[in-house]
């Protein structure tokens, strides 16, 4: 009995450590300072959106052109905005497949969080899902969603995801959310282990 308790205790944490993490405000507001890893990978795709929504805004239209991008830049780049975003972001991967396809590991870091003493120093999200594009929308849609062994529903994270928010004042950001593509950007694919970003 006591070890059922301990699983259940340990499932709705992790649910509530996730759902901090995606309901921090602002964690795409703004680069990381500290995180300096692949940093030429992140000023590439970083210096890539900015002359993509220049273009944009002085021409009115896209360039009819496409650019692409390594798991691994992609990757770096969310590395570094997450990680000012969100104090327990550790790490992201991502693997990219045909037919808008991904898959991805975020490694959570609560090494300094007050937490029961069955929850690990880090713990691991991971997830498959479908990039879906709307006109100029996108969203992940999920088809599998795991904190540690741990399946999770993305309907029931979103639910904690708004009480979470709810209490902290912020605007709730939801798993399956349609967020709009960059200025400058008209839709984004994939191909095996690439982001394929038409601008």
């Amino acid at each position: 009995m006591k070890s059922l308790i301990i699983k259940i205790g340990r499932a709705r944490v992790f649910i509530a450590i996730f759902c901090l993490f995606l309901a921090s405000e602002g964690p795409l507001s703004q680069a990381g300072q500290d995180n300096t890893d692949n940093l030429d990978e992140v000023l590439r795709i970083i210096n890539f959106l900015e002359e993509a929504a220049a273009y944009h805004e002085t021409h009115g239209r896209f360039q009819g052109k496409k650019e692409e991008f390594s798991e691994t830049q992609v990757a770096a780049f969310f590395d570094y905005l997450f990680s000012e975003g969100s104090s327990v972001f550790k790490s992201l991967g991502l693997k990219f497949f045909p037919n808008n396809k991904i898959e991805g590991q975020v490694v959570l870091n609560l090494k300094d969080q007050k937490l029961p003493f069955y929850i690990k120093d880090e713990i691991n999200l991971y997830f498959a899902a479908r990039i879906e594009i709307n006109g100029r929308k996108v969203r992940l849609n999920f088809e599998s969603l795991y904190l540690e062994l741990q399946k999770i529903q993305p309907a029931a994270i979103n639910a904690m995801i708004d009480l979470v928010a709810g209490s902290q004042g912020v605007e709730p950001q939801h798993l399956d959310q349609w967020y709009d593509l960059p200025k400058g950007i008209k839709k984004i694919e994939t191909s095996s282990g690439r982001l394929i970003v038409h601008y």
